[in-house]
């Protein structure tokens, strides 16, 4: 009987162990794993939070000023309506008159396009295309050509086709432009 009890006791035990004790016993190793992975996770996000951080008051550095500067050189959003009457003005200016406008607005970035500060991989920008004729006199399309130049918004002029017509003693030149533009797709200030 005493060697019942004992073997009784053995087996309870074993029992024990194997339906209560190692089933926790994992649960608690997967814990342990799962609790590693979450400290990781926890580090990345210090990590991260410190690098905002410190971007935030480089950020916090640049004056109003100089912001609005660089929003207007590469705008946060494709605003066409804005855009060609920026250009409308432009020519306006200088006595040229615009025959017809057309934009389109391009989602992914062609790869012979811009080199720094933006990333072609990822396509972090878009791209404004307009197309329009202007008429007018050379001189002032000069002139209109150097005010795109000197604009703080990024143009590229991408094509242009001079013209002439005359009528009476009086040339008059016509010219095609297609002028790509660009703006952020996700705002990094």
């Amino acid at each position: 009987m005493k060697n019942l009890l004992s073997y009784l006791a053995i087996i309870a035990s074993i029992a024990i162990f194997v339906l209560i004790v190692r089933p926790q016993y994992e649960q608690i190793g997967e814990l342990n794993a799962k609790d590693a992975e979450l400290e990781g996770v926890l580090s990345n996000a210090r990590q991260l939070q410190s690098m905002r951080d410190s971007l935030l008051e480089k950020r916090n550095t640049i004056s109003n000023a100089d912001i609005q500067l660089l929003e207007k050189m590469i705008p946060d959003s494709a605003d066409n309506v804005k855009l060609i009457l920026e250009f409308e003005q432009t020519a306006q200016k200088y006595n040229l008159e615009i025959a017809s406008v057309s934009a389109s607005k391009e989602e992914k970035a062609k790869s012979g396009g811009l080199q720094e500060g933006f990333d072609i991989e990822t396509n972090d920008y878009g791209v404004v295309t307009l197309d329009f004729s202007l008429r007018g006199d050379y001189e002032n399309f000069l002139l209109f050509i150097r005010d795109i130049e000197r604009n703080l918004r990024l143009t590229d002029i991408r094509s242009l086709d001079i013209s002439t017509s005359q009528t009476d003693s009086y040339v008059t030149f016509q010219y095609k432009i297609t002028i790509d533009t660009y703006w952020l797709k996700d705002a990094l200030y």
